[in-house]
């Protein structure tokens, strides 16, 4: 602890240095406009970062951007876009003056012409990122009619949706009751989402409408994320206000078919959805702004299933004369849904014995303060404030009460020099959380944390750094946890990446998994087990980048997770569905991920697929968990798949993507019931005009039938009409 005491008063003491012997230059800005070559249409969200400094910036919904305090002369722009060739251009800046430049950039299937800021907490080239990052933007959300996140996500290597839970590279399960924690952290802006009580991520806070892009690390994202980023981080960016007026909307409608079997059927109403978002965006002088509104309502395909949700956002940025801004969020969702619990046997498979509702609330407020004291040093402090009530089945949520989440993080970035750049920082968080289950418990978290990124050459870069957490639940001990990770990446030819990772990831068990104690409905019962131990994890990757040529592009990636003491919801009785939160002892997740991106004709047809194998095993005897030496750890597939072909000709793209994940080897619950694989195919038809983009799709063509949960039906075939556009 002393040793890194000694770095860190060292490192601040150099920054303070730095800050004193800035000497006076004379500075001007840099505006302009990105289109896409072909179409002349503005790209939205594209990444304009200026070469050996830490300035940069991305465009609005008019493709517009503007840096400002840019030194006098001559500066290399590097610009990129998901799903367009980067751009390397020069620009001469004068004093005291605003340059124009405008550009247009060519459509590409390659994988890596992007930048990306959750690797390092700082702009870097995906294509020699050390960690392994999968990016979506806007353009490839919207317009597919997801209206939640965690469906789109799933387009991605080695992520599945087990219940309500995202998994990345089977660092997580099924929790039977929702209330396990998440090994996922989740983010905003870089504001960390996770609740207070469950330790778990509302995957459906921030409105896919109002998304510029997400950015997902895979592996320990411990170092910079803390507790809760185990297995990985998924940063969700929002969209940048425009200069000039711009209304943007969505409206979808959706029928549900009748069920594959006659004796499913439990209902005669038809069965049916819809939702309609609207954005509004502006600059006016200093201050951009946006604000968003959505309504989303489903009867769902099962009896007890109807969704009600209702969101409102807004993002006022300002911006400061001396080059600094100020960026506030503030977001609040209402979600009443009735909750389908277990079917009321295999013959009504979509009929229910028990009927409970649930009233979910959340908001959030993030304020962000970023200052410039130079074109090499940056600052970010942040202060944020969660409150949310996720819902629960069976009545669970009646007994509790919002969760509160206040955090705060000073963070500091300084390129030293052009092959040195140190990110540093300190991050506090103080959780409230109150139940008639697990009774009124309060937490405090402190983790300093610092990170070198170092580049050798043009060819090699690597990564070091560290965090240290400081947990202390009142009225328990204190528990503290250092995590260190190192990566690196090689160009080993102009074409080609090798890259690889390996560090530490931790979590603290949750209030909710630890205290949690109900005997629900005569169904099922739930026992607290205050004496859970954190996870602890090592994770390890190594994969490659390849660009083959402007059409074709893949990566391939090893991973070897070893966990210890993980966090498991088992069945502790032999005759009852009695459950606990248990530590496994030790286990491993192992497997490799591959993607591809293909372009042909003239960009006319393409092809986008992944594909992931896992193997995942207990290491020894585990009592506890109930599972043997070298048994399958519950509800990890071993194969999962995703294939996208797509044919597109003056403005019309038709679509077929196809979905796989394996049947599961082992569930937790429910074990003589038959499990099969998921394989399911949506085909859709998209017609764009300008800014206006009209969808027909079929969602499970051919009504399949499967259970990613135990006694619980995957969605019906249903038919959906969107029409989305901005003014």
């Amino acid at each position: 602890m002393k040793r890194i005491d000694t770095v860190l008063i060292t490192v601040f003491s150099l920054l303070l240095l730095s800050c004193l012997s800035l000497s006076a230059q004379e500075y001007g800005s840099l505006s302009g406009k990105i289109t896409d070559s072909q179409t002349g249409q503005p790209l939205l969200g594209a990444n304009i970062v200026v070469e050996n400094t830490l300035l940069g910036t991305t465009t609005g919904n008019d493709g517009r951007y503007k840096l400002g305090k840019l030194p006098a002369g001559e500066h290399q722009l590097s610009i990129s876009y998901i799903g367009y060739t980067h751009k390397d251009v020069t620009v001469s800046i004068t004093a005291n003056e605003e340059t124009v430049f405008d550009t247009e950039l060519n459509p590409s299937s390659v994988l890596f012409d992007q930048v990306i800021v959750t690797g390092s907490q700082q702009a870097e080239d995906l294509a020699q990122a050390a960690n392994s990052v999968n990016t979506m933007s806007h353009a490839e959300i919207l317009p597919r009619g997801h209206h939640m996140l965690a469906g789109a996500l799933q387009k991605l290597p080695a992520i599945d949706e087990i219940g309500e839970n995202i998994s990345i590279r089977g660092g997580s399960g099924y929790s039977f009751l929702s209330v396990g924690g998440s090994r996922v952290m989740m983010l905003i802006d870089g504001v960390p989402m996770l609740t207070s009580d469950f330790s778990r991520a509302n995957w459906d806070f921030l409105p896919v409408t109002e998304l510029e892009r997400v950015e997902v690390l895979k592996g320990g994202g411990s170092v910079l994320y803390g507790s809760g980023g185990v297995s990985g981080v998924v940063n969700l960016i929002s969209r940048q206000p425009s200069k000039e007026a711009r209304f943007s909307y969505r409206a979808t409608f959706g029928q549900f078919d009748d069920p594959s079997f006659s004796e499913w059927q439990w209902t005669d109403d038809n069965l049916y959805y819809y939702g309609g978002d609207l954005s509004y965006s502006q600059t006016f002088g200093p201050v951009g702004l946006r604000l968003s509104a959505s309504r989303f309502f489903s009867t769902g395909y099962r009896r007890n299933s109807e969704l009600s949700r209702f969101y409102l956002t807004a993002r006022p940025i300002i911006n400061f004369p001396d080059g600094s801004n100020l960026q506030l969020f503030l977001a609040y969702n209402r979600e009443e849904r009735e909750l389908f619990f277990l079917w009321r046997s295999q013959n009504n498979a979509l009929d229910t014995e028990y009927e409970d509702d649930a009233e979910v609330d959340g908001f959030l407020t993030s304020a962000i303060y970023n200052k410039a004291f130079s074109p090499k040093l940056l600052t970010k402090t942040r202060f944020s404030l969660n409150s949310q009530l996720l819902g629960l089945p069976l009545s669970l949520t009646e007994g509790f009460d919002p969760a509160l989440g206040l955090s705060g993080e000073f963070r500091t970035v300084w390129l030293a020099h052009d092959q040195h750049t140190l990110t540093m920082g300190i991050d506090y968080r103080h959780d409230i959380a109150s139940s008639d289950f697990f009774g009124d418990h309060s937490a405090n978290t402190i983790s300093p944390y610092f990170q070198e990124n170092f580049k050798l050459n043009d060819a090699f870069q690597m990564n070091a750094g560290f965090r240290y957490d400081i947990y202390h639940l009142r009225g328990d001990e204190t528990i503290s946890q250092f995590s260190p990770k190192f990566g690196l990446s090689y160009k080993v030819h102009p074409n080609t990446v090798l890259h690889g990772s390996i560090g530490r990831g931790f979590r603290t068990p949750s209030i909710a998994e630890r205290f949690t104690e109900h005997d629900i409905q005569g169904a099922a019962e739930l026992l607290k087990n205050p004496d859970l131990e954190p996870e602890k994890t090592v994770l390890m990757d190594l994969g490659i980048r390849q660009r083959v040529n402007d059409k074709l592009s893949f990566e391939v990636a090893g991973f070897i997770n070893n966990y210890e003491n993980l966090i498991e919801l088992t069945q502790v009785s032999d005759i009852n569905l009695v459950l606990q939160f248990l530590n496994c002892e030790k286990a491993r997740i192992m497997g490799v991920e591959s993607q591809m991106a293909l372009s042909l004709w003239k960009d006319r047809l393409s092809l986008r697929a992944n594909g992931t194998w896992m193997k995942t095993e207990t290491l020894g005897e585990d009592e506890g968990c109930r599972l043997g030496d070298g048994e399958a750890l519950p509800y990890r597939p071993e194969f999962s798949a995703f294939v996208l072909p797509a044919f597109h000709m003056k403005g019309v793209t038709l679509e077929a993507e196809y979905r796989y994940q394996g049947r599961f080897d082992r569930v937790s619950f429910f074990l003589s019931e038959q499990r099969v694989a998921r394989k399911t195919w949506d085909v859709r038809a998209r017609y764009n005009w300008r800014s206006v983009n009209l969808m027909f799709q079929v969602k499970n063509m051919f009504n399949y039938n499967y259970t990613t949960v135990e006694q619980n039906i995957g969605e019906l075939r249903n038919f959906v009409v969107s029409l989305v556009g901005e003014l």
